[in-house]
């Protein structure tokens, strides 16, 4: 278990611990248990009262490996049809790219200064385990590191990495489940997009989709009035 622990931590976080991707891609539910470290680890400016660091704490507690694959997925997502696959795999970032991850960047500083720290534990929480159910539902669209995750992905993956999402949404309010009606939606929409235009998914689509589901949830908790339960 401790080596499942590791191996996760190394994957998702910048943090330098050494893991082994093989035990990793055999427990792919350890990721939404992973993300409350990563959920925590982003709250700490809001606990400490320095709102101006949120952003740098998110890049400590979640580097920028996602941040990659949305700025990919945003050059993609722009680029006509023809060009699509290519724009997606370009290790250069172009004007879709640096637009999608402003924007992203802006919508976190917004809310991550307004959320709570279940609020924002729950939105990592919740992001992860759309990671999961993406691989799930969706074919690899070429060999790589999505293909050899993808391979292993089960039912008990979906079943085990539900149970963070319980206490969460309990501590988090209401609205929590406005956020996972909305993000499963976006999932949805995500793998239909990515099988149309790309074939299926890959490491950038599924880092692109964590972003995306991580900012709308935090978007909802915003927007929505937050009432415990």
């Amino acid at each position: 278990m401790f080596e499942v622990v590791k191996s996760s931590i190394s994957f998702l976080t910048p943090i330098p611990v050494r893991g082994d991707v093989e035990v990793l891609r055999r427990n792919l539910w350890i990721f939404p248990f992973t993300a409350v470290l990563i959920g925590l680890i982003i709250s700490i400016p809001l606990k400490l009262n320095i709102l101006f660091l949120s952003l740098l704490f998110y890049l400590a507690g979640e580097g920028i490996n996602h941040i990659d694959g949305l700025a990919d997925f945003g050059d993609a997502f722009f680029a006509p049809d023809s060009r699509k696959k290519q724009a997606l795999k370009d290790t250069t970032t172009g004007t879709g790219g640096i637009a999608a991850v402003v924007l992203y960047l802006l919508i976190l500083h917004t809310t991550l200064q307004s959320a709570s720290v279940w609020q924002i534990v729950f939105a990592q929480v919740l992001a992860k385990y759309c990671m999961l159910l993406l691989m799930y539902i969706s074919r690899p669209a070429w060999d790589g590191m999505a293909r050899y995750m993808m391979e292993m992905i089960g039912k008990k993956d979906l079943l085990i990495g539900f149970l963070p999402l319980l206490p969460a949404a309990y501590f988090s309010g209401i609205a929590s489940f406005a956020a996972f009606t909305m993000s499963v939606l976006a999932v949805l929409s995500m793998q239909r997009y990515a099988h149309s235009k790309f074939g299926g998914v890959n490491g950038d689509i599924i880092g692109a989709t964590n972003c995306i589901v991580f900012a709308l949830s935090l978007a909802v908790f915003t927007v929505l009035p937050s009432v415990s339960l």
